[in-house]
């Protein structure tokens, strides 16, 4: 019983609190950040509509850091919404990150290495995706 109350009572500290606040916060900060560019890109698009072909032509056109850094200063509601989109794909992976951390200040060990391993998983199929290998 003295250990179930250890851990018990090592649960409820205000720092390991806070962190598992942290992952929530990530999940929702990414969340409300992406909807926003979303919906102002959006917006702007509406308000000066333009014909995007999205051949392939075009994608290779404007799929490198110029254009992006380009369309970000001209606010071109194509790269917002793109950005947009690495975002909200990108806060899940956020919060695998800030979990492993999570679960590492409350030395729950077994879920930092499960944690762990989905995040390797997730880094090595963007690397092979990157190759043409998925």
């Amino acid at each position: 019983m003295k250990q179930h109350e250890t851990t018990q009572s090592k649960r409820n500290r205000p720092d390991e609190l806070n962190v598992y606040a942290d992952v929530y916060n990530v999940l929702l900060g990414g969340m409300l950040l992406s909807t926003a560019l979303f919906v102002a890109a959006i917006v702007k698009a509406l308000l000066r509509p333009e014909f995007v072909p999205l051949s392939p032509q075009w994608i290779k056109e404007h799929y490198h850091w110029s254009a992006i850094v380009h369309g970000i200063v001209s606010f071109d509601p194509t790269v917002i919404m793109l950005i947009a989109t690495l975002l909200l794909i990108l806060t899940p992976v956020a919060r695998v990150v800030v979990s492993v951390y999570a679960f590492w200040v409350d030395h729950d060990h077994k879920f930092v290495v499960i944690t762990f391993i989905v995040l390797l998983v997730i880094i090595l199929t963007v690397v092979l995706g990157m190759f043409g290998l998925t």
